[in-house]
């Protein structure tokens, strides 16, 4: 536990690094997990003749400013980079969240929908466009990034937008490093199929690691069947483990059932709550460590447990001989309790010669500031 609180890693409890330890198949949120969470506004069109592009963009940022999704910062912020503003007597009645599609309210009493490519299906609004814009939106997805439409009442669907997140630096090294060592990796997220398949290119996932177009119930029935498969599997005499990495509150019903958690520090609350582990500062290179972490905490349990043993053994069996006097045996028992305990402080991290020049320059730099 001392090991990871010096990486910047809370792990809730010695149960779950042991746990770790057994771990086998790790599922993956996208958005703000794998990527950086951090969207912009790539692309928009404009669909029809009814409206004008700066029209649509502001029915576009009304829509989206009472959401919480990161998604919906970034076309706020899109829109007001092109000066599409919101008319002053325009405003947002019945803004309702539709989970896993997207929102809908009522502008200048007209129902108007913001959302993915699911839910202008189940409105029989996408069978609606002309193949070019179809064409258009999957180009974008192809692309990796995330399509989504807005449609007005009586005018059908008037823009279509993509927005795209980055992938973070370090995914694609962690992604190879896991699968390196055996474990399964799968992706889930609620993004549509194209897009998913664009990012998993990115950082060497499979197809068959893709599991798309996911609500977050369909998220949670995932890892249920991934833990439900691994029961009564045994690798070595041990059961398989299931780990799941997300950072949303979506996330949290998923993290909840896995049988080790583990939340990005820059998460929503309920993700951190829920989780076993968080990673301070969500850098994926923290999951290799505590990953990597799990066996040699078993192992360190293991030797301790039959040093202790033996040591115990050779102590009764010389006491029975008449060869071990009462010292000796305390002597004996000490000693291995210190061999113990300098064994488990072996998981500890050793400074680097660069870590500690890091550290004394941010002190002297500190000190400098304190100073003027």
């Amino acid at each position: 536990l001392a090991a990871c609180a010096q990486k910047g890693i809370i792990v809730k409890g010695g149960q779950h690094l042991e746990t770790l330890g057994k771990v086998q198949f790790i599922a993956f949120d996208k958005t703000g997990t794998l990527s950086e969470g951090i969207f912009q506004l790539l692309h928009f069109n404009e669909i029809g003749q009814s409206r004008n592009r700066k029209e649509v963009l502001a029915y576009l940022s009304l829509m989206e400013a009472s959401a919480s999704h990161p998604l919906a910062d970034a076309i706020v912020k899109g829109a007001a980079n092109e000066k599409a503003e919101v008319p002053a007597h325009l405003q947002v009645k019945d803004h309702t969240l539709l989970p896993g599609e997207g929102v809908v309210g009522i502008i200048d009493n007209k129902k108007v929908h913001v959302g993915n490519k699911r839910l202008f299906v189940r409105l029989g609004l996408h069978q609606k466009l002309s193949e070019e814009d179809k064409a258009t939106a999957e180009g974008w997805a192809s692309a990796g990034g995330t399509i989504g439409f807005i449609s007005i009442e009586g005018e059908g669907i008037v823009g279509s937008y993509c927005v795209s997140d980055k992938i973070r630096d370090e995914t694609k090294v962690v992604i190879r490093d896991l699968k390196d060592k055996g474990i399964v990796i799968n992706m889930l997220t609620g993004d549509q199929r194209q897009a998913a398949l664009g990012v998993a290119q990115q950082i060497g996932l499979d197809e068959c690691d893709v599991k798309s177009d996911l609500l977050p119930e369909e998220k949670l029935t995932s890892i249920q069947n991934m833990v439900d498969d691994c029961k009564g599997q045994k690798k070595c005499g041990r059961q398989k483990k299931v780990m799941m990495v997300g950072d949303g509150v979506n996330d949290a019903p998923a993290l909840a059932i896995a049988d080790i958690s583990v939340a990005m520090g820059e998460g929503s609350a309920l993700a951190l709550e829920t989780a076993d582990a968080t990673l301070m500062g969500s850098d994926l290179n923290k999951l290799l460590f505590i990953v990597n972490m799990g066996p040699l905490v078993t192992r360190r349990i293991v030797e301790n447990v039959v040093f202790s043993f033996v040591v115990k053994a050779i102590v009764v069996g010389l006491t029975f001989a008449g060869k071990a006097a009462l010292w000796e045996a305390i002597v004996s028992d000490v000693g291995a309790m210190l061999i113990v305990t300098l064994n488990g402080l072996r998981l500890l991290p050793s400074k680097s010669e660069s870590e500690v020049k890091e550290v004394k320059n941010e002190c002297e730099s500190n000190g400098e500031e304190e100073s003027t």
